[in-house]
Protein backbone atom coordinates (compact mmCIF):
# COMPACT_ATOMS: atom_id res chain seq x y z
CA UNK A 1 0.00 0.00 0.00
CA UNK A 2 2.72 2.18 1.02
CA UNK A 3 4.47 1.67 -2.19
CA UNK A 4 1.01 2.34 -4.05
CA UNK A 5 1.02 5.88 -2.30
CA UNK A 6 4.57 6.49 -3.51
CA UNK A 7 3.93 5.92 -6.89
CA UNK A 8 0.52 7.66 -7.27
CA UNK A 9 2.40 10.89 -5.68
CA UNK A 10 5.76 10.37 -7.97
CA UNK A 11 3.04 9.95 -11.01
CA UNK A 12 0.89 13.42 -9.27
CA UNK A 13 4.65 15.63 -9.41
CA UNK A 14 5.25 14.60 -12.91
CA UNK A 15 2.16 15.93 -14.30
CA UNK A 16 2.41 19.13 -12.02
CA UNK A 17 5.81 19.78 -13.25
CA UNK A 18 4.56 19.28 -16.87
CA UNK A 19 1.63 21.58 -16.76
CA UNK A 20 3.35 23.90 -13.62
CA UNK A 21 2.88 26.89 -16.38
CA UNK A 22 -0.71 26.32 -16.72
CA UNK A 23 -2.23 24.65 -13.79
CA UNK A 24 -2.20 21.97 -11.26
CA UNK A 25 -5.31 19.75 -10.28
CA UNK A 26 -5.09 17.07 -7.71
CA UNK A 27 -7.76 14.93 -6.14
CA UNK A 28 -7.09 13.34 -2.37
CA UNK A 29 -8.69 11.36 -0.36
CA UNK A 30 -8.92 11.40 3.87
CA UNK A 31 -8.27 7.50 4.11
CA UNK A 32 -6.88 5.10 1.24
CA UNK A 33 -10.00 2.03 3.08
CA UNK A 34 -13.44 2.47 4.07
CA UNK A 35 -16.15 0.10 5.44
CA UNK A 36 -19.36 -0.87 2.40
CA UNK A 37 -21.42 2.49 2.83
CA UNK A 38 -19.11 4.47 4.80
CA UNK A 39 -18.36 7.97 3.66
CA UNK A 40 -14.73 9.03 1.98
CA UNK A 41 -14.28 12.70 1.19
CA UNK A 42 -13.00 14.15 -1.19
CA UNK A 43 -10.33 17.12 -1.55
CA UNK A 44 -10.01 18.78 -4.98
CA UNK A 45 -7.21 21.04 -5.64
CA UNK A 46 -6.05 23.12 -7.80
CA UNK A 47 -3.18 25.56 -9.18
CA UNK A 48 -4.43 27.73 -11.89
CA UNK A 49 -2.92 30.37 -14.04
CA UNK A 50 -4.37 33.66 -15.17
CA UNK A 51 -1.89 35.12 -17.52
CA UNK A 52 -3.02 35.94 -20.61
CA UNK A 53 -6.83 35.47 -19.41
CA UNK A 54 -6.84 31.70 -18.75
CA UNK A 55 -9.74 30.47 -18.02
CA UNK A 56 -10.39 26.88 -16.18
CA UNK A 57 -13.86 25.17 -16.22
CA UNK A 58 -14.34 23.14 -12.73
CA UNK A 59 -15.43 19.22 -12.63
CA UNK A 60 -19.36 19.71 -12.06
CA UNK A 61 -20.33 17.49 -9.59
CA UNK A 62 -23.72 17.34 -7.87
CA UNK A 63 -25.02 15.80 -4.80
CA UNK A 64 -27.32 12.28 -5.90
CA UNK A 65 -24.91 12.11 -8.84
CA UNK A 66 -22.66 8.81 -9.25
CA UNK A 67 -18.56 8.80 -10.11
CA UNK A 68 -17.09 6.02 -12.19
CA UNK A 69 -16.96 2.27 -10.90
CA UNK A 70 -20.19 2.95 -8.47
CA UNK A 71 -19.21 5.95 -6.12
CA UNK A 72 -22.10 7.31 -4.89
CA UNK A 73 -21.86 11.24 -4.44
CA UNK A 74 -23.31 12.09 -1.13
CA UNK A 75 -23.07 15.80 -0.71
CA UNK A 76 -20.52 18.62 -2.42
CA UNK A 77 -19.26 21.55 -0.48
CA UNK A 78 -18.97 24.83 -2.27
CA UNK A 79 -15.89 26.19 -3.79
CA UNK A 80 -13.38 28.42 -1.42
CA UNK A 81 -10.89 30.53 -3.80
CA UNK A 82 -7.18 32.11 -2.91
CA UNK A 83 -4.38 33.00 -3.93
CA UNK A 84 -1.86 31.10 -5.23
CA UNK A 85 0.89 29.61 -3.20
CA UNK A 86 2.50 27.69 -5.91
CA UNK A 87 2.08 30.41 -9.06
CA UNK A 88 2.84 33.94 -9.15
CA UNK A 89 -0.29 35.11 -10.75
CA UNK A 90 -2.72 32.56 -10.06
CA UNK A 91 -5.42 31.23 -7.73
CA UNK A 92 -6.44 28.51 -5.74
CA UNK A 93 -9.79 26.55 -5.61
CA UNK A 94 -10.61 23.81 -3.18
CA UNK A 95 -13.68 21.88 -2.83
CA UNK A 96 -14.60 18.69 -0.67
CA UNK A 97 -17.04 15.82 -1.99
CA UNK A 98 -18.24 13.08 0.19
CA UNK A 99 -18.84 9.56 -1.44
CA UNK A 100 -19.82 5.72 -0.85
CA UNK A 101 -19.20 2.46 -2.46
CA UNK A 102 -21.60 -0.23 -1.51
CA UNK A 103 -19.72 -2.59 -2.96
CA UNK A 104 -16.40 -4.22 -1.65
CA UNK A 105 -13.20 -4.47 -3.00
CA UNK A 106 -10.24 -2.59 -4.18
CA UNK A 107 -12.17 0.42 -6.29
CA UNK A 108 -10.57 3.36 -8.30
CA UNK A 109 -11.43 6.87 -8.44
CA UNK A 110 -10.64 7.91 -11.93
CA UNK A 111 -9.30 10.76 -12.97
CA UNK A 112 -11.25 14.29 -12.54
CA UNK A 113 -10.66 17.13 -15.61
CA UNK A 114 -9.63 20.65 -14.54
CA UNK A 115 -11.11 22.33 -18.19
CA UNK A 116 -9.15 24.52 -20.17
CA UNK A 117 -7.71 25.42 -23.46
CA UNK A 118 -4.78 22.31 -22.34
CA UNK A 119 -7.35 20.54 -19.88
CA UNK A 120 -5.64 18.88 -16.57
CA UNK A 121 -6.53 15.50 -15.16
CA UNK A 122 -6.22 14.63 -11.46
CA UNK A 123 -4.35 11.39 -10.50
CA UNK A 124 -6.08 8.55 -10.44
CA UNK A 125 -6.64 6.48 -6.27
CA UNK A 126 -7.19 3.21 -5.31
CA UNK A 127 -9.23 2.80 -2.40
CA UNK A 128 -10.16 -0.59 -0.74
CA UNK A 129 -14.02 -1.21 0.17
CA UNK A 130 -14.24 -3.35 3.11
CA UNK A 131 -17.12 -4.83 5.09
CA UNK A 132 -15.69 -2.51 7.85
CA UNK A 133 -13.15 0.17 7.69
CA UNK A 134 -9.74 -1.70 8.03
CA UNK A 135 -8.67 0.93 10.19
CA UNK A 136 -11.59 0.36 13.01
CA UNK A 137 -10.69 -3.64 13.16
CA UNK A 138 -9.52 -3.95 15.93
CA UNK A 139 -7.08 -7.28 16.51
CA UNK A 140 -8.50 -10.21 17.11
CA UNK A 141 -8.87 -11.55 20.43
CA UNK A 142 -7.04 -14.72 21.46
CA UNK A 143 -8.96 -18.14 21.53
CA UNK A 144 -10.58 -18.15 25.78
CA UNK A 145 -11.03 -21.45 27.10
CA UNK A 146 -13.77 -22.97 28.73
CA UNK A 147 -14.24 -22.50 31.82
CA UNK A 148 -16.42 -24.63 34.71
CA UNK A 149 -19.25 -22.99 36.33
CA UNK A 150 -21.24 -24.43 39.21
CA UNK A 151 -24.32 -22.42 40.73
CA UNK A 152 -23.97 -22.30 44.78
CA UNK A 153 -26.98 -23.71 46.70
CA UNK A 154 -27.83 -19.79 47.18
CA UNK A 155 -28.00 -18.97 44.48
CA UNK A 156 -30.09 -22.26 43.50
CA UNK A 157 -32.65 -21.71 46.27
CA UNK A 158 -33.06 -17.42 45.11
CA UNK A 159 -33.96 -19.00 41.35
CA UNK A 160 -36.56 -21.01 42.76
CA UNK A 161 -37.76 -18.83 45.42
CA UNK A 162 -40.72 -16.95 43.69
CA UNK A 163 -41.44 -20.76 42.21
CA UNK A 164 -41.68 -22.17 45.91
CA UNK A 165 -43.77 -19.08 47.41
CA UNK A 166 -46.36 -19.33 44.27
CA UNK A 167 -46.96 -22.73 45.10
CA UNK A 168 -47.21 -22.62 49.11
CA UNK A 169 -49.64 -20.03 48.54
CA UNK A 170 -51.72 -21.39 46.35
CA UNK A 171 -51.66 -24.56 48.61
CA UNK A 172 -52.65 -22.59 51.90
CA UNK A 173 -55.80 -20.88 49.82
CA UNK A 174 -56.60 -24.51 48.75
CA UNK A 175 -56.85 -25.71 51.68
CA UNK A 176 -58.62 -22.55 53.37
CA UNK A 177 -61.20 -23.15 50.78
CA UNK A 178 -61.50 -26.61 51.64
CA UNK A 179 -61.96 -26.21 55.65
CA UNK A 180 -64.88 -23.81 54.39
CA UNK A 181 -66.68 -26.43 52.30
CA UNK A 182 -66.52 -29.44 55.12
CA UNK A 183 -67.25 -26.99 58.17
CA UNK A 184 -70.79 -26.13 55.57
CA UNK A 185 -71.02 -29.56 55.42
CA UNK A 186 -70.67 -30.87 59.05
CA UNK A 187 -73.05 -28.34 60.41
CA UNK A 188 -76.35 -29.08 60.22
CA UNK A 189 -79.05 -26.08 60.40
CA UNK A 190 -81.33 -25.73 63.09
CA UNK A 191 -84.89 -25.78 62.48
CA UNK A 192 -85.87 -22.25 62.61
CA UNK A 193 -89.11 -22.24 64.97
CA UNK A 194 -91.31 -19.33 64.86
CA UNK A 195 -92.24 -17.72 67.64
CA UNK A 196 -95.41 -17.21 68.73
CA UNK A 197 -96.45 -13.62 69.82
CA UNK A 198 -96.58 -13.25 74.04
CA UNK A 199 -100.23 -12.17 73.68
CA UNK A 200 -102.80 -12.19 70.48
CA UNK A 201 -103.40 -9.34 68.44
CA UNK A 202 -106.93 -8.15 69.50
CA UNK A 203 -105.93 -9.05 73.35
CA UNK A 204 -102.73 -5.67 72.72
CA UNK A 205 -105.21 -3.76 71.17
CA UNK A 206 -107.99 -4.45 74.24
CA UNK A 207 -105.05 -3.36 76.46
CA UNK A 208 -104.25 -0.05 73.99
CA UNK A 209 -107.65 1.27 74.19
CA UNK A 210 -108.50 0.28 78.06
CA UNK A 211 -105.67 2.67 78.83
CA UNK A 212 -107.14 4.92 76.84
CA UNK A 213 -110.31 4.61 78.14
CA UNK A 214 -108.88 4.52 81.73
CA UNK A 215 -106.33 7.42 81.70
CA UNK A 216 -108.15 9.60 79.00
CA UNK A 217 -105.23 11.71 77.95
CA UNK A 218 -107.03 14.63 76.23
CA UNK A 219 -108.43 15.78 79.34
CA UNK A 220 -104.59 17.05 79.74
CA UNK A 221 -104.11 18.62 76.06
CA UNK A 222 -102.93 15.34 74.70
CA UNK A 223 -105.49 14.56 72.81
CA UNK A 224 -103.97 14.27 69.40
CA UNK A 225 -101.30 11.89 71.53
CA UNK A 226 -104.53 9.77 72.22
CA UNK A 227 -105.86 9.49 69.09
CA UNK A 228 -102.32 8.26 67.22
CA UNK A 229 -102.47 5.46 70.31
CA UNK A 230 -106.31 4.80 69.34
CA UNK A 231 -105.15 4.30 65.40
CA UNK A 232 -101.98 1.75 66.48
CA UNK A 233 -104.78 -0.19 68.19
CA UNK A 234 -106.65 -0.83 65.90
CA UNK A 235 -104.54 -1.24 63.00
CA UNK A 236 -102.57 -3.97 65.38
CA UNK A 237 -106.15 -5.79 65.64
CA UNK A 238 -106.58 -5.52 62.26
CA UNK A 239 -103.47 -6.75 61.10
CA UNK A 240 -103.26 -9.18 63.82
CA UNK A 241 -105.99 -10.77 63.33
CA UNK A 242 -107.55 -10.52 59.45
CA UNK A 243 -103.87 -10.61 57.93
CA UNK A 244 -104.49 -6.97 56.13
CA UNK A 245 -100.58 -4.92 56.26
CA UNK A 246 -101.90 -2.27 57.80
CA UNK A 247 -99.41 -0.59 60.05
CA UNK A 248 -97.48 0.71 57.42
CA UNK A 249 -99.88 1.69 55.20
CA UNK A 250 -101.13 5.33 54.83
CA UNK A 251 -105.06 5.62 55.47
CA UNK A 252 -105.82 6.15 51.95
CA UNK A 253 -104.32 3.19 50.65
CA UNK A 254 -105.71 1.11 53.55
CA UNK A 255 -109.37 2.63 53.03
CA UNK A 256 -108.63 1.48 48.98
CA UNK A 257 -107.96 -2.28 49.89
CA UNK A 258 -110.35 -2.39 52.75
CA UNK A 259 -113.19 -1.04 50.27
CA UNK A 260 -111.94 -2.70 46.98
CA UNK A 261 -112.18 -6.41 48.32
CA UNK A 262 -114.25 -8.47 50.78
CA UNK A 263 -111.82 -9.08 53.89
CA UNK A 264 -112.12 -12.92 55.31
CA UNK A 265 -113.68 -12.55 58.25
CA UNK A 266 -114.54 -8.41 58.42
CA UNK A 267 -117.87 -7.66 57.67
CA UNK A 268 -118.04 -4.90 55.13
CA UNK A 269 -119.92 -2.75 58.12
CA UNK A 270 -117.46 -2.78 59.81
CA UNK A 271 -114.84 -2.79 57.38
CA UNK A 272 -116.53 0.75 56.46
CA UNK A 273 -116.94 1.84 59.95
CA UNK A 274 -113.30 1.37 60.77
CA UNK A 275 -112.79 3.77 57.73
CA UNK A 276 -114.38 6.45 59.09
CA UNK A 277 -112.66 5.84 62.77
CA UNK A 278 -108.95 5.80 60.81
CA UNK A 279 -109.95 9.12 59.03
CA UNK A 280 -111.36 10.84 61.94
CA UNK A 281 -108.20 10.19 64.18
CA UNK A 282 -106.16 11.64 61.02
CA UNK A 283 -108.09 15.02 60.95
CA UNK A 284 -107.08 15.16 64.34
CA UNK A 285 -103.75 13.86 64.26
CA UNK A 286 -102.59 15.77 61.26
CA UNK A 287 -105.36 18.44 60.64
CA UNK A 288 -105.17 20.02 64.26
CA UNK A 289 -109.08 19.35 64.51
CA UNK A 290 -109.95 19.32 67.96
CA UNK A 291 -112.42 16.87 69.70
CA UNK A 292 -114.34 17.40 72.83
CA UNK A 293 -113.95 15.05 75.89
CA UNK A 294 -117.16 12.91 75.25
CA UNK A 295 -116.14 12.62 71.72
CA UNK A 296 -112.67 10.93 72.50
CA UNK A 297 -114.20 8.87 75.26
CA UNK A 298 -117.28 7.61 72.73
CA UNK A 299 -114.64 6.84 70.02
CA UNK A 300 -112.90 5.12 72.80
CA UNK A 301 -115.54 3.29 73.43
CA UNK A 302 -116.73 2.04 70.29
CA UNK A 303 -113.19 1.14 69.41
CA UNK A 304 -113.71 -1.25 72.03
CA UNK A 305 -116.78 -2.58 71.22
CA UNK A 306 -115.85 -3.24 67.30
CA UNK A 307 -112.14 -4.72 68.40
CA UNK A 308 -114.65 -7.72 71.10
CA UNK A 309 -117.18 -8.10 68.19
CA UNK A 310 -114.51 -9.31 66.21
CA UNK A 311 -112.01 -10.86 67.90
CA UNK A 312 -111.88 -14.71 67.10
CA UNK A 313 -111.01 -14.89 71.43
CA UNK A 314 -113.72 -15.96 73.74
CA UNK A 315 -114.90 -12.96 75.98
CA UNK A 316 -113.53 -14.56 78.85
CA UNK A 317 -109.84 -14.18 77.51
CA UNK A 318 -110.11 -10.57 77.53
CA UNK A 319 -108.38 -8.62 79.98
CA UNK A 320 -110.93 -7.37 82.68
CA UNK A 321 -111.31 -3.38 82.43
CA UNK A 322 -110.99 -1.37 85.43
CA UNK A 323 -114.04 -1.99 87.62
CA UNK A 324 -114.17 2.00 88.69
CA UNK A 325 -114.75 2.65 85.08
Amino acid sequence: MADLRTLTLFLGLCASAECASQAVFSVTADRDSVGIGEVLTLTLESDESITEGQRWTWPALAEGDSLAQGWEILSVGTIDSAASLALDAGIRRTQAVEILAWDTGFRVIEPLQLGGDNPVLSAPLLIQVGADALEDNPAPRPMQGYTHFEWTWWERLMRILPTLLLVLGLAAVAWWVLQRIRNRESVTPSPVVPQKPAEPAHLTALRMLLALEADQPWKDGEGKEAQAQLSEAMRLHLQGTFGVKALERATEELTAHLTGAPIRGLDGEDARWLVSLLRQSDLVKFAKQDLSSDAHLHAVREALAWVRRTSPAAASAEPNSDPND
